[in-house]
């Protein structure tokens, strides 16, 4: 019974303390609204102080932060994104299979103009309508090579 009143009692008092914390947190200025009340003084003593300029200056044009070498270039530049994909994929639940050599792994996964194409290692090429470029996007890396041709691309992949 004394155990309950003394624990009780010790809630009570840690809530009156959170209470008076609380409003004591509540009573102390953000540092953005006393930025927000000195910027105004501020202001307002150089408008008075200052007469306002009659014609604007230019502003200077700032270039693209990055270098040129290290922007990538944009899918609108490129014929297409490929990426490989080593083991069975599963599309809808089923695993993808080629339509004439029945393989059903290494493939060579290619987005190109909003559809994904799959290739696989005997050069069948057939569209997956399963597949969109948001998926692509989401499984591949980051794009590390570029090519000149498809051929060059898919030789680099190892088919």
């Amino acid at each position: 019974m004394f155990k309950r009143r003394r624990e009780a009692r010790e809630q009570q008092e840690l809530q009156r303390s959170g209470r008076e914390m609380w409003g004591y947190f509540q009573s102390i200025p953000t540092p953005l609204e006393e930025l927000d009340e000195e910027e105004a003084r501020e202001r307002a003593a150089a408008s008075a102080a200052a007469p306002e300029p009659d014609t604007a200056e230019p502003v200077a044009l700032v270039d693209d932060f990055l270098p040129p070498e290290f922007v990538a270039p944009s899918q609108r530049e490129m014929a297409g994104l490929m990426m490989p994909w080593p083991g069975p994929l599963v599309v809808d639940g089923d695993i993808v299979t080629c339509s004439r050599c029945e393989t059903y792994r290494d493939w060579i996964v290619l987005s190109v103009q909003g559809r994904v194409w799959l290739r696989c290692r005997a050069g069948h090429e057939t569209h997956e309508a399963g597949l969109d470029t948001a998926w692509f996007n989401r499984n591949s890396g980051p794009m590390t090579e570029e090519h000149g041709s498809y051929d060059d691309g898919i030789r680099f992949l190892g088919h």
